[in-house]
């Protein structure tokens, strides 16, 4: 098995109502990995079909 060098590299991730995904930048910003979970797509077992979709007032805090 051929070894690899080690590369840095950041990683983005976004958590929202209807998915998580995680992004793989290298240092060029050349992105080298992309994947995400959609809940209600991924994980029907939940029942994720109901998701929060008003705004949010942040007067009320």
């Amino acid at each position: 098995m051929a070894e690899h060098a080690p590369r840095r590299c950041c990683l983005g991730w976004d958590f929202s109502t209807q998915q998580v995904k995680v992004v793989a930048v290298d240092a060029e910003l050349n992105v080298f990995y992309e994947e995400s979970v959609h809940f209600d797509r991924d994980l029907p077992e939940f029942g994720n079909t109901e998701v929060y979709t008003g705004r949010l007032d942040p007067s009320r805090h």
